[in-house]
Parts: C-alpha cells; sequence; structure tokens
C-alpha cells in the first residue's frame, strides 16, 4: 500500500489544483503583478530563483496546467539564457519525479499483465528496441501534452537513465522557443497584453522541428520493418 501514497498524493492534489489553476495560472495575473515580482527579483535573486525552480517543479510533478506560462514567466525574469537553464531543468525534475511516482505505484501490476498477455508483451518489447527513438519523439512532438509523456514511459516500463537525458535534451527545442518569447515579452507587457505565441507555430521554428522528428523516427520504423519482415 505505501508504494501507491506518491501517485496517490499526486491525485489528490491535481484535482483541486487543476480546477484552481484553470482560472488562475494566467498571463493577466503576472502582467497585473509584474512590478512587484521584477521588484522582488531585484531584490532577493537567489530566492527569487529557488522560488521560481520550487513552483515550477511542483506544477509539473502534480500536472497542473500552467507550465507554459511558467515558460515564458522563466525567460522574462531571468533572460533567455539563464531562463531556458531553469526551465530545462525545472520542467525535467518535475517529469522525473512524476515518472517515479507513477513506476512506483504500477510496476507490479503492469508485470502481470505483460506475462498475461502476449500482445503487451510484444508492444513491450518493440518500446524497448526503440525506447530512445519513442521517448525523444513525445518530447519533440508538440501536439503530446507533457504530462502524458510522463506517464506513459513509466507505464510502459522505460529505464529512469533513457528517461531523464531524453527529456532533457527532448524538451530544449520548445523550452528555446518559450524563454525566447518570454525575453522580448516586455513590449507585450507594456500594452498589458499576454505574448504572442504564434510564433511556436511558425515555419521558422516547425521547419527545423519537423526535420528533427523525422530524423529521430527514421531509425525506428527501419527497425520495426525489419522485424515485421523477419
Amino acid at each position: 500500500m505505501k508504494k501507491f501514497i506518491p501517485i496517490m498524493l499526486i491525485a489528490l492534489v491535481f484535482l483541486p489544483a487543476f480546477l484552481w489553476s484553470a482560472q488562475n495560472i494566467t498571463f493577466e495575473d503576472f502582467i497585473s503583478n509584474r512590478d512587484q515580482i521584477s521588484m522582488f527579483r531585484d531584490s532577493n535573486f537567489f530566492i527569487a530563483v529557488v522560488t521560481f525552480v520550487l513552483i515550477y517543479i511542483s506544477v509539473v510533478t502534480f500536472s497542473i496546467p500552467g507550465a507554459t506560462v511558467l515558460s515564458i514567466t522563466g525567460g522574462f525574469l531571468f533572460g533567455l539564457k539563464l531562463g531556458l537553464i531553469l526551465n530545462i531543468v525545472s520542467a525535467t525534475l518535475g517529469a522525473t519525479f512524476l515518472f517515479l511516482a507513477v513506476r512506483l505505484g504500477f510496476k507490479n501490476f503492469f508485470r502481470r499483465f505483460e506475462k498475461s498477455s502476449a500482445r503487451f508483451s510484444i508492444l513491450v518489447e518493440q518500446l524497448k528496441v526503440n525506447e530512445v527513438n519513442i521517448l525523444l519523439l513525445l518530447r519533440l512532438m508538440p501536439v503530446v501534452p507533457f504530462f502524458i509523456a510522463n506517464i506513459l514511459p513509466a507505464i510502459a516500463g522505460v529505464g529512469l537513465k533513457n528517461f531523464l537525458w531524453t527529456t532533457f535534451f527532448g524538451i530544449i527545442p520548445g523550452g528555446f522557443v518559450f524563454a525566447l518569447i518570454g525575453s522580448n515579452a516586455g513590449k507585450f507587457f507594456d500594452r498589458g497584453e499576454a505574448p504572442d505565441l504564434t510564433i511556436f507555430w511558425s515555419l521558422e521554428f516547425l521547419g527545423p522541428l519537423i526535420c528533427l522528428i523525422i530524423l529521430v523516427a527514421f531509425p525506428m520504423f527501419v527497425r520495426i520493418a525489419r522485424y515485421n519482415h523477419d
């Protein structure tokens, strides 16, 4: 029963946090408190960094909506370079905590299910063969919700080491764009507007990202084709 405590805690926190954050973690809140937040950062820089990291980790661990706002906020408060580092490290740690909680709670259940189901066993086998490629694709594809990309690998029995490094490097492209938007968000905040997120879907970003996705996916499809042929 103790092994289910982490995932139960996450579930208990998620619902009220989701209902609260759906209305409260917005750019409007940040804009209205922008001056106070900036003053706190300038006078207590180290505490501001630690506070931001802890909030970001908590949001990701408990799958609370608002990570996008935090990523852009990180770029605005700490600049492109430091903001990107803080965003990537915080998101990776939060994702890892959620991954470990889910794996701890359901690891034995899915092991028994794998032994009893031939199809699931084959699926897990293919996942292990293409583990790194699939993990990177989950991070690179912007249509995959972040919390799903944290939970599915834990359910499938992915190794912690591969999960950790593919998460860290896989979220860098998207994280860079969000931090870049944040570092240039001052002009929008001055007008009382939210930053323009359309750059995330621009050809300048999606073009290289699609090429990277194809590069990562190609070896996986080759292995699957060989497996089916044999």
